[in-house]
């Protein structure tokens, strides 16, 4: 694991955001650097960073979060830490960050956001706050603790593993390297070995109490089943015969009621029948009128469309007349306003006339002023104008050259965007051919959901959903048979434990009364033993006895018990009480293992009761939440589908079949849509490319035709500009000569140019007056002949009128207010008095025809009535049923007679089968004789299956014990040799608490970790190893090579030596705890300060050493000769005053 970007915000006294690279100069340049400042500065905040970004937590504060957030910078709203760092070649980034509400600085703190994603492509693996630091450790193979003690080093972390004691220390291994596995191991192998003692025990215990059918009862057994089961077939074949007759006199019965019951059916059908006698006959009459209904339905809609024709033809006829008044009216409007227009005209062309005659008699008196219009502008800038043309013609040429070269680069600009529009064309083509197939291969795909997208993945999710609820029920279902197995196990193993128990208490009676008797019969030997024993002891002094002498001891002169006493054989006797001793001692050991046994049963029998107990909880518990699911289910579910798992299995296959269709389509749907837009946009980037193209052509095109003009408009503009150069000099003199004046002098040019001008404007003035008038004359003269000509065709027309009816209605228009208005009126009323003409004209022959029609339906109407059976119409209307009436009418008749058609058939077919099971006459006894003899044949039959079914109940079960023995023979034999492989290996390593084989890997692993240290100290100070010390299993001892290799405790050490043994355990902790990831960064904050000059030299010399292997190492230090010794830095500086600092690079 390698650091490789930190960035910061608002983190103690670095206020503000913060970026520190360390890929770039000068960490890339040097992989050993030094983080400076001085005390209280923010050095170990960079560190603090660090942590807080990748478990949200840091060395000094172990919580910051909604609760609590001491790291923030005073007076701010937010803060983050963000580092970027590299596993085995991939980069990650880790990102904290926690704001308070609103953005202020005095709001409530608001949940921490953070996240865990891969640098290469920005994929997200975290977004949880409880989930990214394991994620992190999963990574890295570093949790937050191994993290401390293996890349990064905090203030007062170097010396906590030298002075822990042995407890600590183990701890403090157990917790960096993961030797809490070996505790859990030699746990487990202790509980595994007691187990499979005690399961070895169980199969004994339940071996011994299986209780078997002996060979005399197995065969009794067996002939009394055969016998049973011959009995019992008899049985079954009498009982047949007589359930036959039963069955035939229960037939007869009923077929002979179903005879009766068609009897009356029928009778009741024909009933029915000759009660709708009447509606028979009127539907029966309905028929001759339904086939002259036709025509009588024709002759009815003749005249009725003649009234209507009749009537639409007097209404022409009054729309007729009213448009002929309104024309007389408006055609008098007409003659009016075209006698008021020619009175009008005439007085307009009188006063135009003498307007005329004044001007002319003005224009004859000034008729020299006339040529001044053609020279006076001429002679106002005739003589500046040859200058300005000589001017002129130098810049017509060289605009005519810029011309020409500009309308050559248009013309090869035109010609390549013309290839460009070309080909903008052909992909325009291509996009959208291409944007069509996607779009069709879309819709084919969605056409079977919707033809949705949205509705294809909504199904996908429903299925999903259904398949899980489906995983659910099977697995659900899978722990039912386990339970009702257990449950089977439990009742049988009570059963026989209960046996075995009753078993045990009877032998033990019958030992404690054997023990009873021998123990008595100890007692009596060991009295028996005392007494010879004492006889024995006397045989000195009996043998000092003299006949007739009197006993020293007694006194007695006669002893006849001396030859008895010498033939006791005391050895006999303690032969004697030393077998009944044996015989007690093996009573009562027999006692004692019968005890045990009997408790160990007792024990069985509360487990195994509290066993079914917790297995019926279990049974309750699963049906529950069967029943649950079950309700749950979009299909119904069976409360026994849990015993056919094939079943459930072959649904969640089908939902998972179906997920898997789905998926596949989802995918390609998404692909097609993907492959859609894509289509979509290139179409759209090459249309909007082809009118780009297009544009850019037409723009050419445009500015190539402006220059083309622009060409000839300044060639024509050169030779005139040359030609009037040429003139104008020689034709000044002559043009003011000419006109009758003399040339001016040069003081005088101004005024007289005034004058003239003055003179021929007023001419100007007068003349186009004049010309107007003369306009004005010719066109009223015009307007006048017209209005002449219109009076009189008016009033011709309005003569020519057809004279009106004397009775015609008045009728009123509304008046136009100008001839012309009245001209569109009247040609509007010609219109509509032509096309009221023509729709009469029509209508009369529509009427002629319409009466044909009339009589000739009428004709065929008549004709039809009198071929018909009804007198007149009315007779025929009242035979005539409504279509509802005919329906109702037709279904009873068919009704009626379909009833008494099936009755007549029921019948016969009832009469036919009471004939034939009539011939079978199967028995002549009376139903219920025959019943109460079925009724005592099966309680026979009952009785015979029930002795049949104990029998094979027992035979059953007498064999499923045989084989359960055999089997558990087996296992005991398995379980035998299981157990003593774990006991063997409990002997080894196995602990109730762990500590066995913890111990022995705690000590392998703390020689591997002092190994480690060594090597490094060696570089470090040549003059110290660690050792453990031969006392104690986790103490340390320190070796001082200077010193003959004494053996000294390592509280011995000065501050300096303690920190490089301290640094180099640091060191070796992090080599031990990174033997699964790679630890590419160190970080070292303080502890430098206890060195002095030339320890400081080795010890950097050693990190050189380090850095010069691939380590990134950072040195967090106070001290200046450090600061001196690393060149690349990162300064931390106060800023005056203020509580904050700043970094410097």
């Amino acid at each position: 694991m390698k650091i490789l970007k930190l960035r910061l915000k608002n983190l103690n006294s670095l206020k503000g955001e913060w970026n520190i690279d360390f890929t770039a100069a000068p960490f890339a340049d040097s992989g050993l650097f030094a983080i400076t400042g001085p005390t209280g500065a923010g050095k170990s905040t960079l560190l603090d960073a660090i942590c807080l970004a990748l478990y949200h937590q840091t060395p000094r504060l172990k919580k910051v979060g909604k609760g609590g957030n001491d790291i923030i910078t005073r007076h701010t709203s937010d803060c983050f830490a963000e580092v970027e760092f590299e596993v085995k070649g991939m980069a990650y980034r880790a990102f904290w960050s926690q704001r308070r509400a609103h953005n202020k600085p005095d709001g409530n703190l608001l949940d921490p956001i953070v996240e865990l994603a891969r640098v290469a492509d920005g994929y997200i693996i975290s977004t949880r706050l409880s989930e990214k630091p394991e994620c992190i450790a999963e990574i890295t193979g570093l949790d937050f603790a191994r993290f401390t003690k293996s890349m990064l080093l905090a203030q007062g972390g170097f010396a906590a593993f030298l002075n822990s004691d042995a407890k600590e220390r183990a701890e403090l291994l157990e917790e960096l390297t993961g030797t809490d596995i070996y505790s859990r191991i030699s746990e487990a192998v202790f509980v595994q070995a007691r187990d499979a003692k005690q399961a070895l025990e169980k199969q004994q215990a339940q071996a011994n109490g299986m209780q078997l059918l002996d060979e005399a009862t197995r065969s009794d057994l067996q002939a009394q089943t055969q016998q049973l089961s011959a009995t019992l077939a008899d049985l079954h074949t009498r009982h047949a015969q007589l359930h036959a007759v039963q069955q035939w006199q229960t037939q007869t019965a009923h077929t002979s009621a179903e005879v009766e019951q068609a009897r009356s059916a029928e009778a009741a059908a024909r009933q029915a029948v000759a009660d709708a006698a009447p509606d028979l006959q009127r539907l029966q009459a309905h028929a001759p009128a339904l086939a002259i209904r036709p025509l009588h339905m024709q002759w009815q809609q003749a005249s009725h469309q003649l009234a209507a024709e009749q009537h639409q033809l007097q209404g022409l006829h009054a729309s007729l007349l009213q448009a002929q008044v309104v024309q007389r009216l408006q055609h008098q409007q007409a003659q009016q306003l075209s006698a008021n227009a020619l009175q009008k005209s005439q007085l307009q062309r009188q006063a135009t006339r003498a307007q005329q005659a004044d001007l002319t008699a003005w224009s004859q008196t000034h008729a020299s002023h006339a040529q001044l219009g053609e020279n006076l502008s001429g002679w106002r800038e005739q003589l500046q104008q040859h200058q300005q043309l000589q001017q002129q013609t130098a810049q017509a040429e060289n605009q005519l050259l810029q011309l020409q070269r500009t309308a050559a680069q248009l013309q090869q600009q035109a010609s390549t965007q013309a290839q460009h529009s070309a080909q903008a064309a052909e992909q325009v083509t291509r996009a959208l051919q291409q944007q069509q197939a996607a779009e069709q291969a879309q819709q084919q795909r969605l056409a079977a959901h919707g033809a949705s997208l949205p509705q294809l993945r909504a199904n996908w999710q429903a299925a999903q959903q259904q398949l899980h609820h489906w995983q659910q029920l099977q697995a659900h279902a899978a722990l039912r048979q386990p339970l009702e197995l257990q449950q089977q196990s439990h009742a049988q193993a009570l059963t026989a434990s209960e046996a075995r128990i009753q078993q045990q208490m009877s032998q033990r009676e019958v030992l404690r009364a054997q023990y009873r008797a021998i123990k008595e019969k100890v007692a009596d030997k060991q009295a028996l033993l005392t007494q010879e024993q004492r006889i024995q002891s006397l045989q000195a002094h009996r043998a000092a006895l003299q006949p007739d002498e009197a006993c020293p001891l007694c006194g007695s002169h006669d002893h006849p018990a001396i030859t008895e006493y010498a033939a006791l054989d005391v050895s006999a006797t303690e032969a004697a009480l030393k077998q009944a001793q044996q015989e007690r001692d093996a009573l009562q050991q027999q006692g004692e293992l019968l005890n045990t046994a009997l408790a160990t049963t007792q024990s069985q029998q509360q487990h195994l009761q509290a066993q079914r107990d917790a297995t019926a909880t279990q049974i309750a518990q699963w049906q529950a939440r069967w029943n649950s699911l079950r309700e749950q289910a979009t299909e119904p579910v069976a409360d026994t589908a849990w015993q056919q798992p094939d079943a459930l299995s072959a649904t969640c296959d089908k939902a998972q079949q179906q997920i898997t269709a789905l998926e596949k389509t989802l995918a390609l749907a998404d692909a097609g849509e993907r492959d859609f837009q894509a289509a979509k946009e290139t179409c759209q980037a090459a249309l909007h490319h082809q009118q780009q193209a297009d544009h850019a052509q037409a723009s050419t095109q445009q500015a190539l035709q402006s220059n083309m003009q622009q060409q000839l408009q300044t060639s024509q503009m050169l030779q005139a500009v040359q030609q009037q150069s040429t003139v104008l000099q020689n034709s000044l003199q002559a043009s003011i000569q000419a006109a009758g004046y003399a040339l001016p002098a040069a003081a005088d040019t101004a005024d007289w140019l005034t004058a003239r001008q003055q003179e021929w404007q007023q001419w100007q003035r007068q003349q186009t007056l004049l010309q107007e008038v003369a306009h004005q004359i010719e066109v009223q003269q015009g307007q006048y002949a017209q209005a002449a000509q219109d009076a009189e065709l008016w009033r011709q027309r309005n003569n020519a009128l057809p004279a009106l009816p004397a009775d015609v209605p008045a009728y009123s228009v509304t008046p136009a207010a100008t001839l012309a208005d009245c001209i569109v009126q009247i040609e509007r009323t010609a219109q509509t008095l032509a096309l009221l003409q023509g729709q009469i004209t029509h209508a009369q022959s529509t009427l002629a025809q319409l009466q044909q029609s009339a009589d000739q339906a009428h004709g065929a109407w008549q004709q039809a009535l009198q071929t018909s059976p009804f007198a007149d119409e009315v007779q025929y209307s009242s035979a005539l049923l409504a279509d509802t009436e005919h329906s109702r009418l037709q279904a009873l008749s068919d009704q009626l007679h379909a009833a008494e058609q099936r009755a007549s058939t029921l019948l016969a077919d009832a009469t036919q089968r009471l004939a034939a099971l009539q011939s079978q006459a199967l028995s002549d006894e009376m139903p219920e004789a025959i019943t109460q003899q079925i009724t005592q044949l099966e309680a026979e039959r009952a009785q015979q299956a029930e002795q049949l079914g104990a029998h094979r109940a027992r035979l059953t079960d007498d064999d499923q014990h045989r084989a359960g023995q055999q089997a558990l023979l087996e296992q005991i034999a398995a379980q035998e040799k299981d157990s003593d492989l774990w006991q063997r290996l409990d002997g080894l390593i196995g602990s109730a608490k762990g500590d066995k084989f913890r111990k022995f890997a705690q000590g392998l692993t703390l020689d591997h970790l002092l190994h480690l240290a060594n090597q490094h100290l060696l570089r470090l100070h040549g003059r110290y190893l660690l050792r453990r010390k031969p006392t104690g299993e986790l103490e340390l001892d320190i070796v001082d090579n200077w010193q003959g290799d004494v053996a000294r405790d390592t509280r011995t050490l000065s501050g300096g030596e303690a920190f490089l043994v301290s640094l180099a355990l640091a060191l070796a902790l992090s080599d031990l705890v990174s033997s699964k990831t790679s630890i590419d960064s160190l970080f070292l904050d303080e502890g430098f300060g206890t060195l002095d000059g030339d320890t400081l030299e080795v010890a950097l010399s050693a990190l050189d050493a380090l850095n010069a292997s691939g380590k990134m190492i950072g040195v967090i230090s106070h001290v200046e000769a450090l600061k001196e010794r690393i060149p690349a830095q990162i300064k931390v500086e106060k800023a005056a005053g203020i509580g904050y600092s700043k970094l410097v690079i």
